[in-house]
């Protein structure tokens, strides 16, 4: 597609959602290929801290090049005809998928293993994501995008953020004011794969002081319907403590049924990794 297109380039077709900063339409670009038009609303144009926000989303969706990342077509990061045009997806997110209730093992596993896939790509470019959540991966077929980098931290983020996330899915280090990390997606990961397989998230509680004291104090309930390798891989993603946490590539690798590979040093732990690690990564003789 041409990137030089602008906004009036594309035919709207109908709403699809409207959203905190933006509003979203299926639209008909030249070529007559079928995108989703996402056009931020008006206040979102004047304020400088979501004008960034909505421009870092154009310049990594069109900048980013990965299978399992959603992929930015055309775009203006600023602007009053600031717009973003993207693949659209038919049969819309993992969110709307899990409203038909939990998936089968291979199907959520063949999900949850591509979008690790995307989030080590993201995470090698020194980007964090910050909010994963099904809400944010979209699927077709048996592919799985994870799209929507409105509030990802990158390596020259001159204004960072504040606190970014749904606190669902968000990691324990963030409420207490701590900075994302890679470790801070994988556990939002581990959120998203125990949605999955139990057809509810770990920590589901009536505030959000409630949902706070879970995050940092509770463990998740036990997870039933897959085997222990995989139940305890994903348990291993929701440790509390960042440094007590599967690596993402470490997860990919159990999912593969291999043994993982030595942690690159950068992303070693303070303290050993706990016994379940050492029972989960055992060769079987």
């Amino acid at each position: 597609m041409n990137p030089r297109l602008t906004r009036a380039d594309f035919k709207l077709v109908m709403l699809l959602g409207l959203g905190k900063t933006a509003q979203v339409y299926l639209a008909r670009a030249p070529d007559g290929r079928e995108v989703a038009l996402k056009l931020p609303r008006k206040e979102v144009r004047t304020n400088p801290r979501q004008a960034r926000m909505f421009a870092q989303e154009v310049l990594l969706s069109l900048g980013l090049t990965h299978p399992n990342l959603v992929r930015g077509l055309a775009g203006k990061p600023y602007g009053e005809d600031a717009f973003l045009a993207l693949e659209y997806f038919a049969e819309g997110s993992l969110q709307q998928r899990l409203a038909q209730g939990p998936l089968e093992v291979g199907e959520g596993l063949g999900y949850i293993q591509q979008v690790a896939q995307a989030l080590i790509y993201l995470h090698n470019r020194g980007i964090v994501h910050q909010d994963v959540k099904p809400a944010n991966v979209f699927i077709s077929g048996t592919v799985a995008k994870l799209g929507d980098f409105g509030v990802a931290k990158t390596p020259n983020d001159t204004h960072p953020f504040e606190r970014a996330g749904s606190p669902y899915y968000m990691a324990p280090e963030l409420f207490k004011g701590e900075a994302a990390t890679p470790a801070a997606d994988a556990y939002s990961l581990g959120v998203l794969a125990y949605e999955l397989f139990s057809g509810r998230r770990p920590f589901e509680c009536e505030s959000y002081d409630a949902l706070i004291t879970a995050h940092l104090t509770q463990p998740p309930p036990p997870l039933t319907g897959v085997d222990r390798p995989l139940a305890q891989a994903i348990l291993g993603l929701l440790a509390k403590h960042p440094r007590d946490r599967l690596s993402l590539t470490e997860f990919v690798q159990v999912l593969k049924g291999e043994s993982p590979s030595p942690t690159p040093k950068d992303e070693q732990p303070t303290t050993p990794r706990p016994s379940l690690l050492r029972r989960l990564f055992r060769r079987k003789p």
